[in-house]
């Protein structure tokens, strides 16, 4: 039996035109709408991606004095990012669970995900990676240049002497695999693992709605030529922010319209996890 769940979804309303309003016409914009939107709970996943721990937890001070400034300690987004995995997306999860919903850890790269047994077992199952459509560059003239963009860009902090290794990364506490969950860091693994159990639905979280949900490997931008359906959780992400979009978090704003406009549309966290913990209990 089909196991059906509606959830309210967001999306924006981009008309009418104003003609009259030069250069700003979307002055008239209808803006947000909701309309239900329908899931098959077998044919659907929430994935939680991008949500390493470098040693950060909720007692300890974000400062430039945490175990791995150059890792966390000094990126603006931190602060939001510990309250995602701390408060926000634990009910969450522990719902999805409750419901029998698909979980899928997408992480960073498989290093800190290898030792437990989700990955090893996905890792088997997926076997070796497809041939490349396109061969990279074997050098780039200019030496490794998005290595260098991050660090003008950003300028990581210098690592402390002795701080723990990266190595010693884990998943954020509470949200690591267990049970049935998909562990993946690529696209091909990824839509190789979907396609095994017919799942064509797939809800993200994460961080940033604005960077790795986008454009990295596994993120909307590939699942989406792929013909997945995609949606995000309104208060299931957190997004990078500049010094004229912090206060206000215009950047994640801007994140959820261009999600809506160009992905998928929007669950917030609290109906999609009522929704969840809606279904009944198998065997209950």
């Amino acid at each position: 039996m089909t196991r059906k769940l509606s959830v309210p979804g967001h999306y924006y309303r981009g008309y009418p035109v104003d003609f009259s309003a030069g250069r700003a016409p979307a002055r008239t914009f209808l803006g947000w709408d909701t309309t239900p939107s329908e899931l098959d709970l077998d044919r659907s996943a929430i994935l939680l991606m991008h949500l390493p721990d470098a040693g950060l937890r909720p007692e300890v001070a974000w400062s430039p004095d945490c175990p791995r400034p150059d890792l966390l300690g000094s990126r603006e987004w931190v602060p939001r990012t510990m309250d995602l995995v701390t408060h926000r997306l634990p009910p969450l999860v522990a719902a999805a669970r409750q419901a029998r919903l698909q979980v899928v850890h997408v992480t960073m790269c498989n290093w800190y995900a290898r030792e437990y047994p989700q990955r090893q077992r996905c890792a088997a199952e997926v076997g070796p990676p497809p041939p490349p459509q396109l061969e990279p560059l074997a050098q780039c003239p200019e030496g490794d240049w998005h290595a260098a963009l991050t660090k003008r860009n950003f300028r990581p902090a210098p690592r402390p002497p002795g701080s723990p290794d990266a190595e010693e990364t884990q998943f954020s506490p509470g949200l690591e695999p267990r049970d049935n969950d998909l562990v993946c860091s690529q696209t091909w693994e990824l839509h190789r693992l979907l396609s095994a159990r017919g799942i064509h639905s797939l809800i993200y979280t994460g961080w940033a709605l604005n960077w790795c949900l986008w454009f990295s490997e596994c993120g909307m931008n590939d699942m989406q030529k792929l013909r997945y359906r995609l949606f995000a959780v309104r208060g299931g992400c957190v997004a990078i922010e500049n010094a004229e979009s912090a206060e206000t978090e215009g950047n994640l704003e801007y994140a959820y319209w261009m999600t809506s406009a160009k992905f998928g549309d929007l669950f917030d966290l609290a109906d999609l996890a009522a929704a969840l913990r809606s279904v009944p209990i198998s065997g209950v």
